[in-house]
């Protein structure tokens, strides 16, 4: 598939990255920020619209592209936004497995795509220098139940603790490893697909170059540690680590 450009919809760490390794690639791209570029986004006919807003944004993101039809749209969130895009079936999903902070870059592992876009962006992606995939539905499925647990660990617990991912890992080992556990036993549930027993040890190899990790501030719990307790209401499920960890947040 040839594509004749990329709308690349919020310029964040994300959106850079992307928009860099498509450039790189060959393929044209048409950068697009809250307060620009939105009326040649809507125009570009034909154009793939990569979206890399916050999952909080998001929604106001899809809003905005209402006209466009969901085969055009990727939609890049590690979040659980399953309730969001109910309302563009046959969208292209994609996971980030890649770590942007200024200038610290680091690949961890390739990024999944799963859906009508999922083949052509990710070899354009690979061609730019930025390792993707892309994956059937059944094991994009299992790669976002997998990717929650990163994302649970990633953030609420080093908010709490105060401390490195490498410290909190050392410190904390039997709650990181509930907090993970909890994660990927309900996101899978809800995804009905099954949960793997190397995940957890792969996690602890592929995080080891980001031990240095803070967050004093985590960002969009109601779509990490969040929506795995919330969900757990529906599945008849708990999630006790998860839990806590929240409400010593809300209690600080």
């Amino acid at each position: 598939m040839t594509l004749p450009r990329a709308v690349v919809i919020g310029m964040g760490e994300v959106g850079r990255r992307l928009a860099g390794a498509l450039q790189a690639s060959g393929v044209p791209v048409v950068p697009v920020t809250r307060a620009a570029g939105w009326d040649e986004a809507l125009a570009a006919k034909g154009a793939a619209r990569i979206v890399c807003v916050g999952e909080a944004q998001l929604g106001e993101a899809l809003e905005r592209l209402r006209g466009v039809a969901p085969e055009r749209l990727v939609l890049v969130q590690n979040g659980w936004v399953r309730p969001e895009l109910a309302a563009v079936p046959g969208h292209t999903r994609g996971l980030l497995w890649f770590t942007s902070k200024g200038e610290f870059f680091r690949v961890l592992r390739p990024s999944p795509f799963s859906g009508p876009l999922a083949a052509w962006l990710a070899a354009s992606l690979c061609r730019g220098g930025l390792a993707a995939e892309a994956l059937d539905d059944a094991s994009f499925r299992r790669a976002e139940a997998e990717k929650m647990g990163f994302n649970c660990v990633v953030g609420l617990p080093l908010a709490v603790h105060r401390l490195t991912l490498a410290e909190y890992l050392s410190r904390y080992t039997a709650e990181a490893h509930a907090v993970f556990t909890e994660a990927v036993t309900v996101t899978a549930r809800a995804l009905g697909v099954g949960v793997e027993e190397r995940w957890w040890s792969d996690f602890l190899i592929v995080v080891e170059p980001l031990g240095w990790v803070r967050s004093s501030a985590p960002k969009a719990l109601d779509h990490r540690n969040g929506a795995v307790v919330a969900l757990t209401r529906g599945l008849g499920m708990t999630a006790p680590a998860n839990s806590r960890l929240l409400a010593a947040l809300a209690a600080n």
